[in-house]
């Protein structure tokens, strides 16, 4: 159990550093992702500090070229020479590396899930893929294997992973957790392989823990008895219509679904664009319904719009 409070801007930003090559960020890239967040993952022992990627953005008159930083034992600090020769003494806390404590975060997500007999991550692919043993899932009789895979939106990753997947094809079902989101997923090479953004089956807000039901419903969704001709999962990243799936992956896209659901099942369906727009988190220039789904055109199939106005109508 974690004893720091974590929510929606530190889970993504914990998921961001996890999906780097190296899984680790320098603290000025932190900061540039939210301070407040990356301070609360490093009070939660999610993120530790490893060393020092000894970088720095040059802030001369005509430069912001980022350079190697030096150590001076003259100075004893890290730092540089800008262009008149002067030293420039670097901020320890914007060059400080910090790496993903994996087994801690591992543990965080599985918290719900009944492990028994698993042992402990087994590395499969240097760095890009863990076996993270068996889980017992609602939808099947056995226990479920689990990986864990990360950059899979990297096409050289990606070419690892899915060959070594390919020459270990699973008997049954398998699942493959991703702290890669969800429109960046590759197909799976094998049909049995689940493959699953683990920011699309967190239990709540905030969670690092993946809700068991929400799994369940992804791997097995015949299993799931359905609304129509309307449906969503518990986060909106899937739509049913009639029987049709419709995926979505941004979490602004998500929230901006679930505002929009909440109105139709209400009863009172209609709401205003520009409002609902601002509620998911979308800025002032994506002041259109077009710009926020771009890529997504299926929002189309159970959207509609006129005179400012939105609402379902499946």
């Amino acid at each position: 159990m974690l004893a720091t409070t974590l929510n929606n801007q530190s889970i993504g930003v914990l998921l961001r550093v996890m999906d780097m090559h190296t899984a680790r960020a320098q603290g000025a890239v932190l900061r540039l992702m939210g301070q407040r967040a990356a301070d609360s993952l490093i009070d939660a022992g999610l993120l530790s500090e490893d060393g020092v990627i000894p970088i720095i953005v040059m802030m001369d008159d005509y430069e912001d070229d980022p350079v190697a930083a030096e150590w001076s034992p003259e100075h004893r600090a890290y730092g540089y020479r800008d262009n008149t020769g002067r030293w420039i003494e670097a901020d320890v806390r914007d060059i400080a590396a910090y790496q993903v404590e994996f087994p801690r975060v591992i543990a965080g997500m599985l918290v719900q899930f009944d492990r028994a007999g698993s042992p402990p991550p087994k590395m499969l692919v240097g760095g890009h893929l863990l076996d993270l043993g068996v889980i017992r899932l609602a939808g099947s009789e056995k226990p479920v294997p689990v990986w864990f895979a990360r950059c899979l939106g990297n096409p050289e990753v990606w070419q690892k992973v899915s060959g070594f997947m390919e020459r270990r094809p699973p008997v049954g079902m398998r699942i493959i957790l991703t702290s890669t989101c969800g429109e960046r997923i590759p197909a799976s090479p094998n049909r049995r392989d689940a493959i699953v953004a683990v920011s699309d089956v967190f239990a709540d807000s905030g969670s690092l823990a993946i809700s068991p039901e929400m799994l369940n419903a992804r791997v097995f969704p015949g299993q799931v008895q359905r609304r129509e001709p309307i449906d969503h999962s518990e986060n909106c990243g899937v739509v049913w219509l009639r029987g049709e799936r419709l995926e979505f992956g941004g979490d602004k896209q998500r929230q901006f679904l679930q505002l929009l659901f909440d109105a139709y099942w209400a009863g009172k369906p209609v709401r205003r664009t520009i409002d609902v727009l601002s509620e998911a988190g979308f800025k002032e220039d994506t002041n259109s319904v077009a710009k926020a789904f771009s890529g997504k055109p299926s929002y189309k199939k159970f959207i509609r719009q006129s005179e400012g106005n939105i609402w379902i109508e499946p």
